[in-house]
């Protein structure tokens, strides 16, 4: 007995309908392309939790979450071509809006990964390596209790860091950063003062102040991974004014994706940006008798 005898649509028994086809192919490519979000949000998640390890939970999950990112855009795409010969303009609009999600997903993990293979695999910067800037005793002992990297002025990148091994930390620095210090036309003790305000104002732990001695300390903690650094700084006497040198130091060692060097930046442009409000004078590199207008030594 054939099918068009039973009254049953031929080619039913073999396949589905096409419509069902289009619409399978956009809600699996949009459910790839979202569960790829919820794989990244895992990554800070699980490595709270102490169930995966920093680079597994950063990396790792990064490349997962590529390669469902990149399933997931294949698979619309798919469903986009096969609504645009149906002439389905609601399968079309999906199709573009989960393709799209899926290449701006996949391009911002390449882009971290382009980041990190070009970054110098470091985690501790600072703004004057030939007169380092120094932790107190607290400090040392509690990242020493935190199981803390520790901190070294003559720190080298070991063989497997790729075209950086051998380097300095303050080699490696200096072909990735422009880092300079801080001069302004204030005395010492105003402009600790000043970079206690900024480091607050930024929600940094301000740990320890002394504008007498032109020493502060503070502790940063990342977002979406609770990691965290110490940052120090120094001012000292410079003609009339003051110089402001910035050390920012992670406790997990490895590559810090430039996270410090964006620390010390910030902090800089925050306390230039303060007291070129108060109207204060700015010291120029190379001239330290003649105030100038403010001006930030820091890169932007």
């Amino acid at each position: 007995m054939t099918e068009a005898a039973t009254g049953a649509p031929v080619g039913s028994a073999v396949a589905p309908p096409r419509g069902r086809v289009r619409l399978f192919l956009l809600v699996a490519g949009v459910a790839l392309t979202l569960a790829s979000v919820l794989v990244l949000l895992a990554g800070p998640a699980l490595y709270r939790v102490h169930v995966l390890a920093l680079e597994p939970a950063t990396a790792g999950i990064e490349r997962i979450a590529k390669y469902v990112a990149i399933a997931g855009g294949v698979v619309v795409a798919a469903g986009l071509v096969a609504s645009a010969f149906a002439r389905s303009s609601r399968g079309v609009i999906t199709g573009i809006a989960g393709l799209t999600a899926a290449l701006f997903i996949g391009f911002n993990i390449y882009a971290d990964e382009s980041l990190r293979a070009s970054l110098p695999p470091i985690h501790d910067v600072q703004t004057d390596w030939s007169r380092p800037v120094a932790f107190s005793v607290v400090t040392l002992q509690s990242r020493e209790d935190a199981g803390a990297a520790p901190i070294r002025d003559d720190g080298v990148l070991p063989p497997t860091s790729g075209h950086w091994a051998g380097k300095t930390f303050a080699e490696a620095q200096a072909g990735a950063y422009d880092l300079k210090p801080l001069l302004v036309g204030v005395p010492p003790a105003k402009a600790t003062v000043a970079v206690e305000v900024a480091a607050k104002r930024l929600g940094w732990n301000v740990m320890r102040s002394s504008p007498p001695d032109g020493e502060l300390e503070a502790v940063h903690y990342s977002r979406w991974y609770g990691l965290a650094s110490d940052i120090a700084v120094r001012v000292t006497p410079q003609g009339e004014g003051s110089r402001i040198d910035v050390r920012s130091t992670s406790r997990n060692p490895g590559p810090d994706m430039g996270a410090n060097a964006q620390r010390v930046t910030t902090l800089l442009n925050d306390v230039a940006q303060s007291l070129r409000g108060q109207g204060a004078p700015m010291v120029q590199p190379g001239d330290d008798k003649k105030p100038q207008d403010i001006q930030s030594d820091a890169p932007m």
